[in-house]
């Protein structure tokens, strides 16, 4: 994942404190979840149901792209269900990024480029795709104001 073993053994440690993107490429690596990495195996609440008021939110994929999770943390899901909310113009980066799984995206509002490999696509609202996630790929919001879509990633990942 592109860390030393002495840096994997000072995080074990408490002695430093890793960047949210290097956990997820950590987690990555191990085929697991940031949550389950950092003990979130909280299920005292054993409904299905989240309502909206009890959202989980992360912005680590980037300035102007906010992540609502919509399912309870569960170290046996098979599948993370997110709602991505996009900036005007937000991107995922320059770089194109890829790992292991899957993804479900469907436009519910705005429009949206995704980038796989040297291909883009545009979805517009109700729009979807599915692709293998080990295909380099990223993604902008074309609007010139919030797009929103559903991705369903598999293996979960936040």
């Amino acid at each position: 994942v592109g860390v030393s073993a002495s840096f994997i053994s000072q995080v074990e440690m408490g002695k430093i404190s890793p960047s949210l993107s290097k956990l997820k490429d950590i987690a990555d690596g191990l085929n697991t979840t940031v949550g389950l990495l950092i003990g979130e195996t909280d299920n005292r609440n054993s409904s299905p149901v989240v309502k909206k008021k009890d959202r989980r939110h992360t912005n680590h994929l980037g300035t102007g792209i906010n992540v609502d999770l919509l399912s309870r943390p569960d170290p046996f899901k098979q599948m993370e269900p997110i709602l991505i909310k996009l900036d005007p113009n937000a991107t995922s980066g320059e770089k194109q990024y890829q790992h292991y799984g899957q993804e479900f995206i469907i436009v519910l509002k705005g429009k949206i480029s995704i980038l796989l490999s040297d291909t883009e696509y545009i979805l517009e609202e109700g729009d979807s795709m599915y692709f293998n996630s080990n295909i380099p790929h990223s993604f902008k919001n074309l609007n010139n104001s919030i797009s929103e879509a559903l991705w369903v990633v598999t293996p979960p990942s936040f």
